[in-house]
């Protein structure tokens, strides 16, 4: 325990209740967190039955290769995505980095070479004055030692706000979103708070497939059903 322990203890970020461990979480709150448990090993969507794969993914699989999305958007989770994103939730982003990156470690896949935060279009980013996705990766990217490009790919400031669109509307709102800076290779990361439909991820991946990666993942903190 350091000082800043001493003079600002830690408490969990859902009950306020003291933690003594490095993460800013109780184990009963851990415990009841919504687990993605059993998902789509391509797309993380939660799935009813033990399948390595949903039936969308095998008859059209999507451009990335997995997806690693620990938590369901549910429960409490919302409420630590949306002190993130709207607000300045850096002990979330840092609660949520770390349950991402306990996953990938879980989950015995290689490392990829790159990260790739998902983008903010300009306008967004600086009426919010931060990037979540960045938030989440920056934490991986010491943790793991992989590069972390934060303005490899742009956003294009076109296209309304996803949240409560349906996944046709979502799709057509990304459709030619993101542009290539510069080129890239190996496996490549993409990096987000939450995978909903996977139309982001599929447009993020296609741009950076283009550019001359030579396959793409996907790690979310949360992934919605």
């Amino acid at each position: 325990m350091n000082w800043v322990d001493i003079l600002l203890p830690r408490i969990c970020r859902l009950c306020d209740a003291p933690v003594n461990a490095d993460l800013d979480l109780c184990p009963p709150c851990r415990r009841s967190l919504p687990w993605n448990r059993q998902a789509c090993r391509r797309c993380g969507l939660p799935l009813l039955a033990a399948a390595d794969q949903c039936a969308q993914c095998v008859i059209k699989p999507p451009p990335f290769q997995s997806v690693i999305a620990p938590l369901l958007f549910a429960g409490p989770v919302p409420k630590l995505v949306y002190a993130i994103k709207f607000g300045k939730g850096y002990g979330e982003a840092k609660l949520l980095s770390r349950l991402l990156g306990d996953a990938v470690a879980a989950s015995g896949e290689p490392l990829p070479d790159l990260l790739a935060p998902v983008p903010l279009a300009t306008g967004r980013l600086w009426r919010r004055g931060h990037n979540q996705a960045i938030l989440l990766a920056a934490p991986l990217a010491r943790r793991f030692g992989i590069p972390l490009r934060r303005t490899g790919v742009r956003r294009s400031g076109r296209g309304k706000p996803q949240r409560g669109q349906s996944r046709t509307a979502r799709t057509a709102s990304v459709r030619g979103a993101f542009q290539a800076r510069r080129p890239c290779s190996g496996v490549v990361a993409i990096v987000d708070d939450v995978m909903t439909t996977g139309a982001t991820a599929s447009e993020l991946a296609r741009t950076l497939l283009a550019a001359g990666a030579d396959e793409t993942v996907v790690w979310a903190a949360a992934r919605a059903a």
